[in-house]
């Protein structure tokens, strides 16, 4: 008898799991030629806002794309995720990107990790930002502060 509702039961699942596949298809058939436009359009912008994000202006350090911005205004932001004055900071940074000139590129740097960064600017704590000219060398540095304090040290 355990034999036959076995049976039974892996019928039904069989048949149910057969009926939402075929449901799933009829819905997709059933799209209409804008309904498909529309969607493709959407999928586009989705992919145009991840493109713009790779242009960003705040961004984590990584060498590769500090040495990439060859040219403008480099800055990096030696952040720490337990410094209580870093985590809010970082938050306005990111949630006010485009107010960043377009000239500055501001690039998160870990504290904790960027030892060879830490030694070559004489960074002593997080929350500190240095100015590089093209060549990395230090052109300003300063504690502390925002946007506010970006815009002015970069100008």
């Amino acid at each position: 008898m355990n034999k036959n509702l076995l049976i039974i039961v892996g019928l039904a699942v069989l048949v149910g799991g057969a009926y939402f596949f075929v449901q799933s298809q009829k819905s997709s058939e059933s799209m209409t030629p804008e309904a498909l436009i529309e969607k493709t359009q959407d999928s586009m912008t989705k992919e145009n806002t991840t493109m713009d994000k790779s242009q960003s202006r705040y961004m984590p350090y990584s060498k590769s794309a500090f040495d990439a911005a060859r040219g403008k205004k480099r800055v990096y932001f030696f952040h720490a995720p337990w410094c209580p004055t870093c985590v809010p900071a970082d938050k306005s940074f990111s949630e006010n990107e485009s107010s960043i000139p377009e000239d500055v590129l501001l690039f998160k740097t870990d504290y904790d990790s960027s030892d060879e960064l830490k030694k070559r600017y004489a960074i002593t704590y997080q929350h500190t930002f240095v100015l590089v000219d093209d060549d990395g060398n230090a052109v300003k540095k300063w504690n502390g502060g925002g946007l506010e304090e970006l815009i002015a040290n970069t100008q």
